[in-house]
C-alpha cells in the first residue's frame, strides 16, 4: 500500500478509536492482522473458553487454529449441525471467558452496527461473555450509523450471500432488494450506540483490509 494511502487509514482508524473510547469501549489500532491475532492470543491465554461469531475476519486472521494450537477451547458453530446442536453451541458461546466478533460496520463516531440472520451473534455481544472483543479492518469504516447500515446491507450481506450460495435476490443484483426470501439473512440489527454497561468490550481496529 502507498505510505501515503497508509498513514491516512491509520489517522482514520484513531479517529475511530478515540470515538470509540468516548462512547465508553476499550478500543485499540493495530498496523497488521498479525499484530492483532497476536493481541487476541495474549487475552485468551491460560486455555480460555473463547466462544466465535461466524466472521471471515476471524478467519482471514487463522485465529479459530491458532487459539486451539494455543490450548485455548474453542466453541463455534459448524456445518452440519442439527438445529438443537446449534442452540447449545451459540448459548455456550454467550457465556465464554473470551467472544470474538466482527462488525459489518464501526462509525467515526463510534458506533458498531451487527446485521445477522440468527441473532446469536447480537445477544452476544451485547451481554454474556466475560470479555468481548470485535475486530475489524480498515474497509468497515463509516461515515456514520446510516453509511454503516448501509454497507451491512450493501456490501457485507450481498458478499456472505456469494460465500453462502444463497439464492436471495441480492446474489442477481448486486445489492440488498429488502427482499422476503425464506434464505435471507438480514433479519436481525444490533446497534451500539454505546458501551453496555454490564459488559467489557474491546474493540481493536486493523490497518488492513479485513473480511467482509
Amino acid at each position: 500500500m502507498d505510505e501515503h494511502k497508509n498513514a491516512f487509514n491509520f489517522k482514520t482508524l484513531e479517529n475511530a478509536a478515540a470515538a470509540l473510547r468516548r462512547n465508553g469501549f476499550e478500543a485499540a489500532v493495530h498496523a497488521s492482522g498479525a499484530v492483532a491475532a497476536a493481541a487476541v492470543l495474549e487475552l485468551a491465554a491460560g486455555g480460555k473458553k473463547v466462544g466465535l461469531g461466524g466472521s471471515m475476519t476471524i478467519a482471514a486472521l487463522g485465529l479459530p487454529e491458532k487459539l486451539a494450537a494455543a490450548g485455548c477451547s474453542v466453541i463455534t458453530h459448524r456445518p452440519g449441525m442439527t438445529p438443537d446442536e446449534r442452540r447449545a453451541v451459540w448459548l455456550a458461546a454467550q457465556a465464554c471467558d473470551v467472544y470474538l466478533a466482527s462488525p459489518q460496520a464501526v462509525t467515526l463516531d463510534g458506533k458498531l452496527v451487527f446485521v445477522d440472520a440468527n441473532g446469536n451473534r447480537g445477544a452476544a455481544v451485547i451481554y454474556g461473555p466475560r470479555k468481548i472483543v470485535l475486530l475489524a479492518g480498515v474497509n468497515k469504516i463509516a461515515r456514520d450509523q446510516e453509511a454503516g447500515l448501509w454497507r451491512a446491507r450493501n456490501v457485507a450481506a450481498v458478499a456472505n450471500n456469494l460465500r453462502l450460495k444463497k439464492d436471495n435476490p441480492c446474489v442477481r443484483t448486486g445489492r440488498c432488494e429488502d427482499c422476503s426470501s425464506a434464505r435471507r439473512i438480514c433479519n436481525a440489527v444490533t446497534l451500539l450506540w454505546k458501551k453496555p454497561s454490564q459488559s467489557d468490550v474491546l474493540v481493536l481496529l486493523v490497518n488492513e483490509e479485513l473480511g467482509y
